[in-house]
């Protein structure tokens, strides 16, 4: 254990005597399970804030930030929790004297709501993750395409004697793959495959142009069409 988590440690349990200490000094005659009731409500709102301001915001090794997705949620949960619980316990014990009975079951009811609240805000983070594994496999898809136009154009670079008018169709259909939107539907997902497949089989025929220059012609008309049909799809 480092030095950090022990002072940690230290300032939770030096903070939970100053609560304990707090509540036997100014409690008074209060009943005994009344008392202990106090010292676990106190207690749970000292951790939770304890626990937030310890533990980091943002984590920083984690490209999805779903951390983010949930602060909101959690902080606004907890401060409910706290101000509800702290002013009920204020009220009950000092103004109306509310039997246990009672203070337990309000003190039921915002446990109820925090937990709540916690579960929304892990909902969350969830959500987010989830969208950013998706836009990933997404941009994966795109930069597969792209990849697999370099290699055209690296092979391009290494063939001699390729027609200007196929060179400049290929560096058209480049220049366009640069500006695709990453789509999350079937369709799309297809035509990129279908693109990327394309594209390898060209590259595999350029070698031998003039023997394959039919085929490859056919396959670029191919590519043109699939390039552009995947240019109108967009994420809605």
């Amino acid at each position: 254990m480092n030095m950090k988590n022990i002072l940690s440690w230290m300032l939770l349990l030096f903070g939970e005597v100053i609560i304990i200490a707090a509540l036997i000094l100014f409690g008074g005659e209060t009943p005994k399970n009344i008392f202990v009731l106090n010292i676990v409500v106190c207690s749970l709102v000292y951790g939770l804030f304890f626990c937030n301001f310890r533990a980091p915001w943002i984590d920083l090794e984690d490209k999805s930030q779903k951390q983010i997705g949930m602060l909101g949620i959690s902080w606004f949960a907890t401060w409910f929790y706290a101000i509800a619980a702290i002013i009920f316990m204020l009220v009950a014990n000092l103004a109306y004297n509310l039997a246990f009975p009672t203070q337990l079951i309000v003190h039921s009811i915002l446990l109820f709501f925090l937990i709540m609240g916690m579960l929304l805000s892990h909902h969350s983070a969830n959500k987010v993750q989830e969208v950013f594994v998706q836009e990933t496999q997404n941009r994966s898809r795109i930069n597969e395409m792209k990849s697999a136009m370099q290699q055209l154009k690296d092979k391009m670079n290494d063939t001699a004697g390729l027609p200007e008018n196929f060179t400049d169709r290929i560096n058209s259909l480049e220049e366009g793959v640069r500006f695709i939107s990453p789509a999350n539907n079937e369709e799309a997902y297809s035509l990129e495959n279908s693109f990327s497949k394309i594209v390898s089989d060209i590259s595999f025929a350029i070698s031998n142009f003039q023997m394959n220059e039919e085929a490859i012609e056919s396959s670029l008309k191919k590519l043109e069409r699939v390039y552009q049909n995947r240019k109108s799809i967009y994420s809605k």
